[in-house]
């Protein structure tokens, strides 16, 4: 009788702990992107790569980071070189470059560096849903 007392305290304690104990995490703020229509790679998705990712010692130059060259006038040829996964049409937020861009334990661009935004994220998606084009 002791046993199933003292057990019962313990699960509410812990449930009681679980509820309430914040792990950090917090709601992504509502935030209202500008509605687009298309995406277009050039003018929506290049400058995002520039700013974020073609940068000195990292994914630009003659030898990028993962050996994934995301300068403007390869990153459409790197990114959809086949059999790397970067770009999902089908599952855009599974691709390698949605995962990377979001990832907690390895964050592109690394710490330290501006992370994109979530309407820059947005038109990463976008673009992948309508089909990568190179327009």
């Amino acid at each position: 009788m002791k046993y199933r007392k003292i057990s019962g305290i313990i699960f509410f304690a812990s449930f009681v702990f679980a509820c309430s104990y914040n792990k950090g995490t917090t709601a992504a703020p509502e935030v209202d992107c500008l509605p687009v229509e298309s995406v277009s790679f050039s003018a929506d998705i290049v400058p995002i790569l520039l700013t974020n990712c073609a940068i000195p010692t990292c994914h630009s130059g003659n030898n990028p980071e993962g050996n994934l060259n995301l300068e403007a006038s390869k990153a459409y040829v790197s990114l959809l070189k086949r059999g790397s996964g970067y770009v999902d049409v089908n599952d855009p937020k599974s691709s390698v470059l949605y995962s990377s861009l979001v990832s907690v334990s390895n964050p592109m661009p690394p710490e330290g560096q501006r992370p994109l935004t979530i309407c820059e994220l947005q038109l990463i998606e976008l673009w992948m849903k309508q089909g990568v084009q190179n327009n």
